[in-house]
This record gives structure tokens, sequence and C-alpha cells, in this order.
């Protein structure tokens, strides 16, 4: 793939976050100095690509008031994982849903879930609600720290 300077001018201005707009990509197109269609086409292309992997939103749960964080590790029957981890991931207070195959006897938990809300309470009444509802063990695992965005980058050479 060939990248040219817009490419990189869009990449490096990517990173930095796009704009807080009611249309981002005309702005974005407006600093390039470049027409809407060629910032969405060559957004699709880096993607075709595989310069970047997706473009989406991402929102730190803290800076919108969503301070009570957890993991939670469901134990869900094999016939039923598909329908229950579908309905979890419509849940709009999960932002993660995935399944883990394990071999440990000690571990047998399957499906996890990562939870936002303002307080734990709130959390761990949602998650009883929703144990209750499908007849599921689980264990919590609360966020003490949040190194993703807590660790400096390490210095290049």
């Amino acid at each position: 793939m060939f990248m040219d300077e817009i490419d990189f001018k869009l990449l490096v201005g990517l990173k930095k976050g796009i704009p807080l707009s009611s249309s981002p990509f005309n702005d974005i197109a407006a600093e390039l100095k470049i027409p809407v269609e060629e910032v969405i086409k060559r957004l699709n292309q880096l993607k075709t690509d595989k310069v970047i992997r997706r473009f989406g939103a991402s929102i730190k749960p803290n800076s919108i008031g969503l301070s009570a964080n957890v993991l939670v590790a469901w134990r869900v029957p094999q016939h039923s994982v598909q329908e229950v981890g579908k309905a979890l991931s419509e849940i709009k207070e999960i932002s993660h849903c995935y399944e883990r195959t394990t071999d440990n006897s000690n571990w047998t938990y399957n499906l996890y879930t990562v939870l936002h809300a303002q307080t734990r309470t709130v959390i761990e009444d949602m998650v009883s609600e929703l144990s209750s509802k499908w007849g599921l063990e689980y264990k919590m695992l609360y966020s003490t720290r949040d190194l993703k965005h807590s660790l400096k980058p390490k210095e290049h050479l």
C-alpha cells in the first residue's frame, strides 16, 4: 500500500482525536483541504489495507460520570452462550461481551462482560437481576485503576 502525505496527515490528526462537532468529517476535510468524500474514501482504504483496524468513538467511562466498572465472569451452559451473549451485548451499560474457553477445572467461567455505571450499587443490582433472569453463576472483578490510560508510553530510540 502506498501512503501519501495526505494519508499521513489524516492519521496524525486522527491520533489526536476527531473534532467534537456535528460534522467531524467536514472539519477534517477542511483542515486537509480535500473533499469530505475523499476523507471517507481514504479512511475506508486505510482500513482495507489494515493500516487502521477500525474507526469509531472511544469514550473514557470516568469522563462521563461512570466511575464504577466491573468485569463479570459468567458460567453459562455451552448451549446457551450465543443466546445469553447476544442479549448481554445489547445492554447499554455493557461495553464488552466475549466468550473464552477454559480447560481449568478451578475456573469454569466462559462468558465475560464489562459493565459501567455511576455506582457499584447500580452494577450489583444489575448483575444480580441478570443472574436471576438466566440462572447464572458469576464472579465480579472490579477495576482498581486504569493502567491503559495511566501508563506513559515508552520513549522510542
